[in-house]
This record gives C-alpha cells, structure tokens and sequence, in this order.
C-alpha cells in the first residue's frame, strides 16, 4: 500500500511540473509574440479565459484568425491553441503569404492539421485544396472549412512520392505521421496528381519530416517550375521520419531549380544558404 502511495504521488508530481513547464512555454510564446506587441495583457487574458473555459466547463472557443476568419479551437488541440494566443499564429510565414497570395491563386496545404492556414489562405481569395490524413483532425478541418465558407476543396489523404495506402499514427493532434505500427491506415496521393497541369502559386508542407517524400511527388510540376513557393518545415523532425538531415531536401531543390529563403519580421523572403536545422523555410524558382 505504501509503494502504490508512493507512486501515486510521484505521478502527481510529474504530472503538475508538465503543466508548469507547459504554462511557462505558453506565457512565453505570447509574451514575446510579434502579433502581442502592444496587446500582451489581453493576449494573456484571453489564454486565461480559454483554458478555464476548456477545463472547468468543458466547452469549446471560436478564435479570431486573420481580419474575419474564425476557428474552433479545443484544448490540447496545439495548432489551433496557438490560434488563440497569437493572430496570426506563425507570424513571418503568414505574413508572407499574405504578400504573396491574390484572389483566385491556388494554395495547397499539405498537412493542413485543423485549417489554420487553409484558413489565411482562404480569408486572402485563394482556392485551397487541404490535404489530412488522420481521421479526427480532417473532422476538424471541414468543421473549420465549414464555419468560414472559404473555396476549399479537402482531401483526407497524405502525400507522397507515388499514390498508395499506408499506414498512419492517430490521436497525436499535429504530430501525426506516416508509421508502419500505425493504427490507421491512409491514402497516399502524389502532388502532381492533384494538380495536373495548373499551376499553383503557393504550397505549405508541414508532415512531421516526410517533407522530401511529398516533393518526390511533384517532380514533374517542380521541374516546370510550377509551383511558385513553397513553405517547408525544417526542423529536426526528419532525423526520425526519414534518417537524415534537411541537406537531400534542399539538393532536391536546387536540382529543381529552386532557391531556399526565410521571411523577416514582416514576411519579406530573404535568401539564405545555410540548410541546417532552424525555422521554416521557403523555396522559390531562381529568379
């Protein structure tokens, strides 16, 4: 009886320094977000608000997103709580999209998680075609998709270098990924596929490291330079998915003909050389 106490605090324990930690990363993250910059109080007090609306009454939030767009955000739901708590979300990366996005363009996202920015592209007139394979989460999306009335057609599939089923992680909200001991199973779509021969001024690609295998599905619109940006998630991720670092990606871009870039502060691209680990990345045909 006294190891089960034991335990039992133990557990209780780590379990109230998770929620420290996670706290403390939250109050950071807002505080220091570009988008709070005069706001910060209120960015906080509508975090406030949110958990203790999520926790104590168990009801869901509708979040502001870009100038008149809306989201429905749940608690642990980590792409839609950061709606919440900073618009937008992903400050430089939405920023140039909305430089670069004009009415009627076609926008892919690939990994679109609950529409974040299925929804920014949609608020800024272009037609989204939104790609999520976990079951769930793609519920969450049409939801979102649903609430705003955006031109957006969803695919509940992943992509890939060629088009198949395989099997895929479930209930992980935005870290979802491509797993042989996954307890889903997916349809896997190629890029050029989708697309055929139009052409798309913007995609986001965001799948946990298997960034190189969506782009091995689109060799052909890649190679007629067809796809006018792209944003590219570079982190450590594709040590796990794949076993190596970002440096085949950025090879299989250059070999397109491809430039790498990052956005400043106020989502201007700026060129970079350097493809080791660090915040997204954009890739543009060379000028």
């Amino acid at each position: 009886m006294r190891t089960v106490c034991l335990g039992s605090s133990k557990a209780s324990f780590l379990h109230v320094m998770e929620t420290v930690i996670a706290t403390k990363g939250i109050v950071n993250f807002i505080w220091t977000h570009p988008a709070n910059e005069r706001r910060r109080t209120r960015a906080l007090m509508r975090a406030v608000s949110f958990q203790a609306r999520a926790r104590l009454l168990h009801r869901r939030t509708l979040a502001r997103l870009g100038d008149r767009s809306l989201v429905w955000v749940d608690l642990h739901r980590t792409a839609a709580s950061k709606v919440v708590y900073a618009n937008p979300p992903d400050h430089s990366e939405m920023l140039a999209w909305r430089r670069i996005l004009r009415p009627g363009d076609i926008f892919i996202d690939v990994g679109a998680n609950i529409g974040t920015y299925t929804i920014w592209a949609g608020e800024l007139g272009a037609e989204v075609i939104a790609l999520e394979p976990a079951k769930d989460t793609f519920a969450l999306l049409l939801e979102n998709v649903a609430l705003n009335g955006y031109s957006v057609s969803s695919i509940e599939a992943a992509a890939g270098a060629v088009s198949d089923t395989a099997r895929f992680t479930s209930g992980r909200d935005c870290v979802n990924r491509l797993d042989l001991d996954g307890s889903a199973e997916t349809a896997i779509v190629t890029i050029d596929s989708i697309i055929m021969d139009r052409t798309v001024a913007g995609m986001k690609v965001d799948v946990e490291g298997f960034e190189i295998e969506v782009l091995r599905g689109c060799e052909r619109a890649l190679s007629e330079h067809r796809i006018k940006l792209i944003q590219l998630e570079w982190n450590t991720t594709s040590r796990t998915a794949v076993g190596t670092d970002r440096q085949p990606l950025a090879d299989l871009l250059a070999q397109h003909g491809y430039a790498l870039c990052r956005p400043d502060g106020e989502g201007t691209l700026v060129p970079i050389t350097d493809s080791s680990f660090g915040p997204d990345v954009f890739a543009r045909p060379y000028a």
